[in-house]
Parts: structure tokens; sequence; C-alpha cells
């Protein structure tokens, strides 16, 4: 009798931790550039931590003609440095919604790469232009490429989220968050070794499977 106890609540266990884990597959448009990264997820009551592997996506075409140097500019140029760690946490709110579970999180990406930069510096003057109206429009620029790096990518956001039913076993998840990513290393042509940080945004969309319950 006493077997056949412990053997239920083994059973009960097991199933309990089984029904409350997911896999989703996550596409991230984030200050440091883009991803795709596939996360487990293990839920606690209102609480849900998760880990995750993916892949960060070059991007010839810069998002803007800025002359930044590491805002969405995190560009692989080896393949270690196309990959993204990441864990997150959340907590469920508003727990009567039925059809949508909004939750608030934290997020943190983990990379390792160098950036890309398409700048347009001044190059030339053309001297007709000199004593003209507008002499300024004599300066001739040109398009230079530079890499910097590698660095060491810290990206944290917080923010809020929610998700959405689409079957018994698939759910549809979207997040948006704000906060701050510290770069960490050396690069002599910009700056000794220094911490640097920026104000960057998250935007997130999955599609997640949860492990049906035996």
């Amino acid at each position: 009798m006493f077997k056949k106890n412990i053997i239920g609540i083994i059973f009960i266990v097991i199933n309990q931790f089984l029904y409350s884990q997911n896999i989703g597959l996550n596409f991230n448009l984030t200050g440091t550039g883009r991803d795709i990264t596939v996360t487990y997820t293990k839920n606690i009551s209102h609480n849900a931590i998760s880990v995750g592997l993916g892949y960060n996506i070059n991007r010839i075409k810069q998002p803007d003609d800025q002359s930044n140097i590491y805002y969405r500019r995190l560009f692989a140029t080896k393949p270690i440095q196309h990959l993204n760690f990441n864990l997150s946490y959340q907590h469920d709110i508003f727990y009567n919604f039925k059809c949508i579970k909004p939750f608030l999180f934290y997020d943190l990406q983990v990379k390792y790469s160098t950036t890309r930069s398409s700048m347009y510096l001044p190059y030339d003057y053309d001297s007709t232009y000199l004593y003209t109206e507008h002499p300024e429009d004599g300066i001739v620029y040109k398009n230079y490429i530079r890499y910097y790096g590698p660095f060491t990518w810290l990206a944290n956001n917080i923010g809020i989220g929610f998700i959405a039913n689409i079957t018994k076993q698939f759910y549809l998840q979207q997040r948006f968050g704000a906060g701050m990513v510290f770069i960490f290393g050396n690069e002599p042509i910009l700056v000794k070794y220094n911490t640097r940080w920026e104000f960057i945004g998250l935007i997130n969309i999955a599609l997640i499977y949860k492990f049906k319950s035996p």
C-alpha cells in the first residue's frame, strides 16, 4: 500500500512537471540587432523562468543612416559570434483573464560579437563651390565600412507581454520592453578598454508549444 502511494505521488509530480513546461521559437528585435532563439520555459505557479539559445542575424543594410557604432550594429564575423544566450523571468498579472495571459518580464541576452558600421565621412572638396552661397555643397563624402570589436554584450530589458491561446498546445507570445545594453571590450580605435552602455528596446514574437499532460 505504501509503495502504491509513493508511485502515485511520483506520477503526479512528473505529470505536473511535464505539463508546466514549454518550448518557444522566438524572433527578437533589440538594440543590438535581430536574432532567432529557441527557449525552454518552466512554469511555477504564476511565474516562469526561461533559458534559450539562438542565432544572431547579420544585416548588411543598416536600419538608419546615423553614424552609430553599436546600436543595431552587431555583425558576426565568426561562427561563434552568431550565438545568443537568453535568460528571462516573467510574472503573470490579471489572473482572471482566460484566453489572454498578460505578464511582466525581465529579459537578459548575452552575446559576443563584432560590429559593422557603414558611414559617410568627408573625403574631398570641390573648390568650384568655395565662393558660392552654399560652400558646404562642395564637400565630397565617401562611404567607409568599419568593423569594431569583438565585444561582450549584456542586453537587459524589462516590460510587458501576453500569451494568447491558438490551440490547446500552441500559443502566441508577444513582448515589448525597454532597458540598457552594457558593452565590454577593447577597441583601440575607439577608446581604451571600457564599459559602454546605451538605451535599447525589445520587440519579441514567439510561437510556443506546451507539453501535453501524460
